[in-house]
């Protein structure tokens, strides 16, 4: 009987070593994975560059606001910023979900079709 506590307890520890690997800790690393996620998913076809991406922390998750910016190198109207749309990162294991489908629902992120 002790194998199999120790079988679970060495589990356990293992899963909870996986889903710390991508954990995101802090607002600033949740606006980078953010970055990445919508270049990775060509979530905005806006340059990371002329985009803002504003965090919220919400205990377990962040929410992050996906923003043009607006400047003279990125174009559109000084001072206006829309939002594009809205992602929400768990903390304990970087899972995203987001708006940029259908811009009210959260979904799960979908690999972009190669076309």
């Amino acid at each position: 009987m002790i194998r199999g506590a120790v079988a679970v307890a060495a589990l356990a520890v293992s899963c909870y070593a996986w889903a710390g690997q991508d954990a995101v800790r802090s607002g600033d690393e949740a606006a980078t994975k953010a970055a990445e996620i919508t270049q990775t998913y060509a979530l905005s076809k806006n340059k990371t560059e002329c985009l803002l991406f504003d965090t919220a922390d919400k205990g377990r998750y962040f929410l992050i606001r996906v923003r043009e910016n607006h400047t003279e190198a990125c174009g559109g109207e000084v001072d206006v910023s829309p939002v594009l749309f809205f992602l929400k990162i768990r903390k304990r294991d970087g899972h995203a979900v987001t708006t940029a489908y259908d811009s009210e629902h959260y979904e799960p992120l979908r690999r972009p079709s190669s076309k």
